[in-house]
């Protein structure tokens, strides 16, 4: 609708400029040239062929008018008529491929820089003409440079949006790829190590009491419970239309508490300690959210990639050198297997992306005693200092350490 409007306003000035032609002909000139152009450029969308055409046009009128000089008009050459070819110079020029812009483009160029000499060709503006002519030939190229140069600067501002388009979708999918690995991998690692471990004992004879076999079928059974609430948990977070930064947790203790309850029986407890200056004081959300995660990610590595683990440690401490930091460490002695699971790409890979951007670092190697995963994450929006620096530098030099049971 605002394309039409404009395109009517412009025909009603195009027609207005018309008027001023000396004879009927160089009306019709006027008006069929302008008309021509407004139609190309604000109804057609500048398409390279039409632009073609209407510029086409504009040259033999002008090219008429000099010719015949009874068609000359005195006062005006058609300003609406190089305003909307000026604009479609920049449209061609911003939205088609170069080698199909060139063309048109030029030959608009070219009707552009003509237009002004169907009046400074009357005998009544010569003398302008041949006192202003090179002020007149500076003027019309700087002015075609401009268009092109816009054009193309406005190109590449649309290319340039294209591509932070392009990569928003990219990590938007990335994010939706490790929310699924982060809320369902470790669920379903657990129902696949229940129900081998089901097989395992129906397998070598000896049949299992009532009781075991209950307790394994119950941990499959949770296992399943909690892989559907992370399913709807992920399923209302893609639904929203806000951006989901981070999963809201209550506390560094309820999250602790969350994580380790969604172990299935079987497997050995782990033993959690927090330093107490961190058990109480309010973490940033990006922090604790990649706590949850590293924690998360630990306990279904071990699942899924070790086997014989008696211990489990889980320590959350203020980092010694970096008292504005903690320390969230998850340690166990299995030992290593290759996991009938495929590797999925996004374990520790996410994870390291997810630590990094709240602002820490993640490592995760073998040590002597197993296999261990460490996140080093802030935990002030900024650097602590007074009584909250004092107890953050005592609780780093081993004091107040409370244990999660």
């Amino acid at each position: 609708m605002t394309a039409g409007l404009l395109a009517a306003v412009a025909a009603v000035l195009v027609v207005l400029e018309g008027l001023d032609g000396p004879t009927l002909p160089a009306t019709l000139g006027l008006i069929v040239s302008g008309l021509l152009a407004v139609a190309v450029v604000l109804l057609a969308e500048a398409r390279p062929i039409a632009l073609a055409v209407a510029a086409a046009v504009s040259l033999a009128v002008s090219a008429a008018f000099g010719l015949v000089p009874t068609l000359r008009p005195e006062h005006t050459f058609g300003i609406v008529e190089l305003a909307v070819l000026s604009v479609a110079v920049i449209r061609l020029v911003m939205q088609h491929p170069l080698r199909r812009a060139a063309g048109p483009a030029a030959l608009a160029i070219l009707a552009i820089a003509v237009l002004p000499t169907r009046v400074l060709l009357h005998p009544v503006n010569a003398g302008t003409m041949s006192q202003y002519g090179d002020v007149l030939v500076v003027a019309l190229t700087a002015w075609v440079l401009f268009l092109a140069l816009l054009g193309l600067y406005l190109r590449l501002l649309e290319r340039r949006r294209a591509d932070l388009d392009r990569l928003a979708r990219q990590a938007e999918r990335m994010d939706h790829a490790r929310d699924l690995h982060d809320y369902v991998a470790h669920h379903v690692t657990a129902i696949v190590a229940q129900t081998r471990a089901i097989r395992f004992v129906t397998s070598s004879g000896a049949a299992p009491s009532a009781e075991d076999l209950d307790e394994l079928l119950a941990g499959v059974e949770q296992a399943g419970g909690q892989a559907l609430t992370s399913m709807r948990k992920l399923v209302g977070i893609l639904r929203d239309e806000t951006p989901a930064t981070a999963t809201a947790h209550a506390g560094l203790d309820e999250m602790l508490t969350e994580v380790v309850g969604t172990l299935t029986p079987g497997h050995p407890p782990p033993t959690v300690s927090v330093d107490e200056a961190l058990s109480d004081r309010p973490w940033p959300p990006a922090s604790l959210d990649a706590a949850h995660h590293t924690v998360l990610e630990a306990l279904t590595n071990v699942l899924r990639h070790t086997s014989g683990t008696t211990r489990i440690d889980i320590r959350v401490r203020v980092h010694p050198d970096r008292p504005d930091h903690a320390e969230v460490m998850v340690e166990n002695d299995g030992r290593p297997t290759v996991s009938p699971l495929p590797a999925g790409g996004f374990g520790l890979t996410g994870l390291g992306e997810r630590v990094r951007a709240a602002g820490g670092d993640l490592s995760a190697g073998s040590v002597e005693s197993g296999w261990r995963v460490t996140a080093v994450l802030p935990i002030t929006d900024r650097p602590a200092t007074g009584r909250w620096r004092s107890e953050l530098r005592r609780a780093a030099s081993g004091t107040a350490v409370k244990e999660l049971r």
